[in-house]
């Protein structure tokens, strides 16, 4: 089999022992360089997304009416953005600006604001599968690389008719090094994603319980012409 560095050699048990394990070295070298970008990108997204909603919630209970809520914009606020939808809805049920509708329709704005709850959770949780897929599969492919090189180190047995440790034990050692590799892959991978989901239904939950609020507000409102 084609060598691309001297068995037993440092290069050699780092980068691999013949093309398919260097392939698969290769490949493991750019998932990870994929996987930390992910992290990295999705680490900022969620900080961002939990500062503009920190910013939002922060308006919001200081509100003494109910259009101050809708004072200013939070575009980057997915919290506003529910309330934003709830807030439409409600105006297309009263026919205008002005909202005045008898209770009955508030089941119609819940269900608005819950499809915008569903949109928001599913655009923040984007790129989120990658890391999952990362973590499951880039142990797998180190294994790969792993029973390739031992069924190498079967073969050198055969070519020089020995089971010495000095023949066996090299081949044996570079390959357990792709399920290493592999495992650094998955490790960040699955610790990233964890976390991140964590914090994503966490959001999920403080976009309920805002749903929840807004609606009593807007009974109030409608009860009561505002106040």
């Amino acid at each position: 089999m084609l060598q691309i560095f001297q068995r037993g050699s440092t290069l050699g048990m780092i980068f691999g022992y013949d093309i398919f394990t260097g392939i698969i070295m290769i490949g493991l070298l750019l998932v990870s360089v994929f996987s930390w970008t992910v992290i990295i990108y999705k680490r900022r997204s969620l900080n961002n997304i939990a500062r503009a909603n920190r910013i939002f919630m922060e308006k919001f209970k200081q509100r003494k009416t109910f259009d101050d809520a809708f004072a200013s914009s939070h575009p980057a606020s997915p919290l506003f953005l529910i309330l934003a939808e709830g807030l439409a809805e409600a105006q297309r049920l009263s026919g205008g600006q002005k909202l005045s509708f008898p209770l009955e329709v508030l089941p119609n704005i819940q269900a608005a604001m819950d499809r915008a709850i569903g949109d928001q959770v599913e655009a923040i949780s984007r790129r989120l599968i990658t890391l999952a897929t990362i973590a499951n599969v880039a142990p797998l492919i180190g294994l790969l690389g792993t029973v390739w090189g031992i069924m190498v180190a079967f073969v050198d047995i055969k070519h020089f008719g020995s089971t010495s440790i000095q023949v066996v034990a090299p081949g044996i050692a570079e390959a357990l090094v792709t399920t290493i590799a592999g495992l650094v892959v998955a490790i960040p991978a699955s610790i990233a994603f964890n976390a991140y989901n964590s914090r994503i239904r966490h959001m999920a939950g403080q976009m309920e319980n805002l749903s929840s609020e807004f609606l009593g507000d807007l009974r109030v409102h409608s009860v009561f012409g505002g106040r």
